[in-house]
């Protein structure tokens, strides 16, 4: 038989499935927090729940869906997102980056995670001052860098970055990261993350050993600190002075040119004096917490079209806006629902109009014709024969009961009836 809708389910919020709203919801909020067999065995611990890995998984996927495509519909409506806590903040930095997770039949694909915050000045224990990044949210998705980079502004929105009157990015020197800056933020100071920029002197003092000369023991530290604390343009100057056949070598040449290009995104000391980060440990953290934390646990392979309903719940968790977003993904399952009931119930109208208008008054039907007549005689055709068969136990439920027949046998001369011996 076909599913039908009751009207009640959504006066009282019910979901899809045998859960109570609030059951399925923390249901789901733990599978964002463990796989889905152990999410299934602490409900059974906590609130005596027994439910099973396959219902956790449906059930966990299905509600990020609703929360990716509710996150979706707010770009494609290009108006401003709700949102409670959405203050805009003093100065802002982003941070875009990238890391890969397994998918089924040995795939790798990259999942894209651009965070948000603000600069705040903090002293360490050697009462030096140092720049952290406070007020952090995150936006995560799998597609392509020009998809992701017009996802994301469903959260850059949410932050007001365009708002802030001072902006930087920090970041790997990837060009995707480039373009989603100046589409975002195209006035903002961008910095080369310093680790990144650490890791290619390295590999070019290596690569300038390998053609046979010589540096001190300390030589790499010693180039660090200077583009740490006076810029890059000693450690160019020193570059300068190397043989034409030298800078030309494979290994020289590429790293070389890599630090060249990006000289303007190492002007370290003037970003530390105007109090912003010079690291993109913002979003190294959040490819930890967001991403891998979850999906990338030991013998963990996703299908591709999981990915980001699960990465839809992971930041809505991360960014402390579960209540929210959970209302939004119910929102969006109601307008499914919705649209999903005009669209059948459309071929029905035009069936039950070809076959007439149903302005005929019939009596009050007893209990046996309800089942058999509740099909008005245009539809009643369309009834499947195994729907005729499931119908048929509850007609012989509803039939009247005859009044039993008595049984007269004729008595002879002997008090007995005839025939028996």
């Amino acid at each position: 038989m076909e599913k039908v809708f009751f009207p009640l389910d959504e006066e009282l919020g019910l979901l899809p499935g045998n859960l109570a709203p609030r059951q399925q919801e923390h249901l789901v909020h733990l599978a964002c927090f463990m796989p889905f067999d152990k999410a299934a065995q602490m409900m059974e611990e906590i609130v005596s729940v027994q439910t099973n890995e396959e219902t956790v998984r449906r059930l966990t996927e299905q509600v990020g869906s609703w929360m990716e495509a509710a996150q979706t519909a707010e770009i494609e409506a290009h108006g401003e997102p709700e949102s409670e806590d959405a203050e805009p903040l003093q100065r802002c930095v982003i941070s875009p980056d990238g890391a890969m997770i397994s998918l089924v039949h040995t795939q790798w694909v990259e999942t894209r995670t651009v965070a948000i915050g603000e600069p705040q000045e903090k002293l360490n224990a050697e009462g030096e001052r140092e720049i952290h990044v406070g007020k952090l949210s995150y936006f995560s998705r799998v597609a392509d860098a020009s998809t992701f980079t017009e996802l994301a502004e469903v959260e850059m929105r949410r932050r007001r970055v365009r708002e802030v009157k001072e902006a930087s990015a920090v970041m790997d020197g990837a060009d995707w990261c480039m373009t989603f800056t100046q589409r975002h933020r195209p006035d903002a100071v961008r910095i080369l993350d310093f680790p990144h920029a650490a890791e290619h002197v390295t590999k070019l003092l290596e690569a300038l050993t390998q053609t046979g000369m010589r540096f001190p023991p300390q030589m790499l530290d010693r180039c660090l600190h200077i583009l740490k604390h006076r810029g890059p343009r000693p450690l160019l100057r020193m570059a300068d002075r190397l043989g034409s056949d030298l800078a030309q070598h494979k290994g020289v040449q590429e790293h070389l040119e890599y630090l060249r290009k990006r000289e303007t995104l190492m002007q370290y000391p003037q970003f530390r004096r105007d109090g912003w980060p010079i690291g993109s440990g913002m979003v190294e953290s959040a490819n930890k917490n967001v991403v891998e934390a979850r999906l990338k646990g030991t013998g963990m392979h996703w299908e591709r079209t999981n990915v980001n309903p699960m990465l839809a719940l992971r930041t809505a968790v991360c960014n402390d806006r579960w209540r929210e977003m959970w209302q939004k993904a119910l929102k969006q399952h109601r307008k499914l629902q919705a649209l999903h009931r005009s669209a059948r119930a459309k071929p029905r109208a035009h069936a039950f109009l070809a076959g007439g208008d149903g302005s005929s008054q019939e009596s009050p039907a007893s209990p046996s014709a309800v089942v058999s007549e509740h099909i008005s005689p245009p539809a009643r055709a369309f009834v499947s024969r195994r729907q005729r068969l499931l119908l048929f136990p509850l007609r012989l439920l509803c039939r009247r009961p005859r009044s039993p027949v008595p049984v007269v046998f004729p008595v002879g001369a002997n008090g007995r009836p005839h025939g028996s011996g």
